[in-house]
């Protein structure tokens, strides 16, 4: 009997350690949902200014991660796909890591490796933890309550009661919505999932004050929505509804229209007004050069209009929505109750939706009559949607110069970064786009034709799993769907745009795709034997966790490393600037950043900046040299660094290596092939070369130095050409064309030919 209550007892304690290791990873994905959207949503600009936060929210997922492998390892889950989904999610900072072996920038490679197995760890900590129901309410309540303060936050600025900078992002035709994101596009992408998430809410919830709040949100999230003015995120929301309709009941289909379009006519009822006031409470609140920023109170004339009539549009849909539940739900589920048991009823909604959706785009697009009941910003958007705007144009541009890099890089890719990198050596025209506009051209730039491949086959199956599993289990439907409409929204949209850019709708994505998949988690059993014989060995069930853990705990170390260097600059930089340190001084903390994080090219860069200052002060050669080696260092670590490519060619003039300083600017040329400043450069040094050759008449060199300038102005009009080929739909990018200091080299060149 002893022996018997000691197993008992042993049984229980297991028990607790299991619940407890599930609660504290459940509560950490709950609050890093909750935390960090609003460090201008993570976003990856590759700059050292956005590095700090999404250093935070890595270590903090690499910790999450290590109680996912505790509880794993305690929970023994056995026969099932999920240890195989772990494995295979972190096949993509794997390829990452692999591609950092011929990256175009160390650092940026090295930091893209940590951003992926952070959204690895997200995808298996969600994928695990979220498999009981209490687990997995609580992350879509952690979820939903993030996107709805993100929201209400975007409304307080529109309405003119906060200033956040850029949570209205200036445009050349306006103000647009962009909340804590600071770009609309994006932003747009998030609320046309969130629309269409609680559109399923409104639809599904049973408890009435869970139905009020989310029916309640469909005004706020569809006006905000409006005031991105995304052309992109308008013409995805039909494809996301056909895809999402089919998984609905035929009477659910029905109200999930019906509601869609109650709260959109509601909508744009009241948005004519909003935007009028919108448009003048910009005028009052947002900075200019003359004013600062200058919110206004609640209780001003023009917000409380349009609280009053975000407030009324909300009470009445609302209203709409609790109607029907209360007194047509229940009729049409029991007059189309056979007609929900035909074979093709799943499909009658999606083939009517079709339909409306071409009626509704015909009218906006052919009828100015129709257009014009709507706001001339919104429909002068909606006029412009077709294949040759300019937006569509640049973009098939971008991807399509994605493909040439591809070519040069094709298995592994040029490592984090590289776009940001190399774009300008690819680019069909001079724009600027630090983003490739697309995460799998994205993907395909920096991990190569393996990780994009990698990336689509892991999406493959873990969508194809879970739609196998929704169809074959009916019993175990339920709101977790709210995660597959979430993340394959944002995928759609993230095609078209940066949105897996920002790092928190990264996570967002990999949380949803493991959350989703985890109510099954009893049903992603092997079949085979030889499978179930393999997980059954004790090896391999340790291997999981314990693997999980130890990289979780190394990375831990490299972004803390990398954090603390991060630190350490910031820190210096802040001495240099408000206290006015000595350079001295300044020297030896700077150089521990450089040793914590040596591939940090901000870091060289500054470095480089102070001792050439001090140089033009003192006139120490030491520091000249110092200088020099300092930019080598940096280049060698991030060649396609234009800032430290100009620091180079700059120092070998400084020194008198006119030689190396002309074999930099003609690399240069080669990397950016599209910078008129270079070319300026370019060719008012070698004008000097051929006068300084003419003087020491050396003709053989002058000779040579004439037909590099007689190359570098054909190559100038080439491309001048080249442009004018342009359809005048796309936008040209950055001026180029002859400066009057090149003009002024050409006619140097001329008078001293002449001579």
């Amino acid at each position: 009997m002893s022996a018997r209550k000691n197993e008992k007892a042993n049984m229980s304690a297991t028990a607790a350690d299991v619940t407890l290791l599930r609660w504290i990873g459940t509560i950490g994905i709950a609050l890093f949902l909750v935390i960090f959207p609003y460090e201008k949503g993570l976003f990856n600009g590759y700059e050292l200014a956005f590095e700090k936060p999404i250093y935070a929210a890595a270590i903090f997922g690499y910790v999450l991660l290590i109680a996912a492998a505790a509880y794993v390892y305690r929970k023994a889950q056995h026969h099932s796909y999920r240890g195989f989904l772990s494995i295979g999610v972190m096949i993509l900072p794997l390829i990452y890591w692999l591609s950092s072996f011929q990256a175009v920038s160390s650092y940026y490679a090295k930091f893209m490796t940590l951003v992926f197995f952070l959204l690895a760890a997200l995808f298996i900590s969600s994928l695990y933890l979220a498999e009981s129901k209490q687990s997995r309410k609580t992350i879509e309540y952690a979820l939903m309550l993030s996107s709805y303060l993100i929201v209400l936050l975007g409304i307080f600025n529109l309405f003119g009661q906060m200033y956040n900078r850029d949570a209205l992002w200036l445009a050349h035709d306006g103000y647009r919505l962009s909340s804590v994101f600071q770009y609309s596009n994006t932003y747009a992408g998030f609320l046309l999932a969130l629309f269409l998430v609680s559109l399923y809410y409104a639809v599904h919830c049973i408890r009435p004050s869970a139905r009020i709040i989310h029916a309640a949100m469909l005004v706020p999230i569809w006006i905000s929505f409006m005031f991105t003015y995304s052309r992109g995120a308008i013409v995805v929301i039909p494809v996301m509804i056909l895809v999402l309709l089919p998984f609905l009941r035929f009477t659910k289909q029905i109200a999930y229209l019906i509601f869609m379009v109650l709260s959109v006519i509601v909508s744009m009822a009241i948005l004519g007004k909003l935007t009028t006031n919108a448009d003048a409470i910009a005028k009052l609140v947002q900075p200019t050069e003359t004013k600062a920023e200058s919110p206004i109170s609640l209780f001003s004339s023009l917000p409380l209009q349009n609280w009053g009539l975000l407030l009324l549009g909300m009470i009445v849909t609302t209203a709409l929505i609790i109607l029907y539940h209360a007194k047509v739900g229940g009729w049409m589920e029991a007059k189309l109750a056979k007609v929900a048991t035909r074979k093709w009823s799943f499909a009658a909604v999606p083939v009517i939706a079709i339909i409306l959706a071409a009626i509704v785009a015909g009218s906006l697009l052919g009828s100015s009559a129709i257009r014009g009941l709507l706001p001339d910003k919104i429909a002068t958007r909606f006029e412009n949607i077709n294949l040759q705007q300019h937006s569509v144009l640049e973009r098939l541009t971008f991807y399509k110069d994605g493909l040439h890099v591809a070519e040069d890089y094709p298995l592994f890719g040029g490592g984090g970064g590289a776009w940001q990198a190399m774009y300008e050596q690819y680019q069909n025209n001079p724009y600027w786009s630090r983003q490739a506009h697309s995460f799998f051209v994205q993907v395909l730039v920096e991990s190569g034709w393996l990780g994009l491949i990698a990336l689509i086959a892991f999406l493959v199956l873990v969508y194809g799993l879970y739609i196998r599993k929704f169809i074959r289990h009916p019993e175990l439907r339920g709101s977790h769907f709210i995660f597959f409409i979430f993340s394959l929204g944002l995928l759609m949209h993230s095609a078209i745009d940066f949105d897996m850019s920002y790092v928190f709708i990264g996570a967002v994505v990999f949380i949803c795709l493991g959350s989703m998949l985890a109510p099954y988690g009893s049903k992603l059993t092997f079949e085979r034997v030889s499978l179930k014989t393999l997980t059954d060995r004790g090896w391999f069930k340790l291997a999981i966790p314990s693997l999980l853990a130890i990289l979780s705990l190394f990375a831990i170390i490299i972004a803390a490393r990398e954090s603390s260097a991060v630190n350490k600059y910031d820190k210096t930089y802040a001495l240099a600037v408000q206290q006015q340190t000595s350079l001295d001084d300044l020297l030896p903390m700077l150089d521990e950043a450089i040793n914590a994080s040596p591939s940090h090219s901000a870091f060289a860069l500054t470095k480089v900046n102070w001792l050439e200052q001090a140089y033009a002060q003192t006139s120490n050669a030491d520091l000249l040299e110092d200088a020099i080696q300092t930019v080598h260092l940096g280049r060698e670590n991030d060649p396609y660094n234009r800032v430290l490519l100009m620091s180079q060619y700059r120092l070998f003039q400084t020194k008198g290596s006119f030689d190396e300083s002309l074999n930099v600017i003609d690399e240069g040329l080669k990397k950016f092939p599209w910078d008129i400043n270079l070319y300026e450069a370019a060719i008012t040094s070698y004008v000097k070369a051929y006068e300084t050759a003419l003087t020491e008449k050396n003709e053989l060199n002058a000779g040579k130095y004439s037909q590099r300038v007689t190359d570098l102005s054909h190559e100038i009009q080439r491309r001048i050409d080249q442009l004018a080929e342009l359809p005048p739909e796309q936008q040209q990018g950055r001026s180029f064309a002859f400066t009057p200091a090149i003009e002024q080299a050409l006619s140097q060149l001329e008078l001293a030919s002449a001579k």
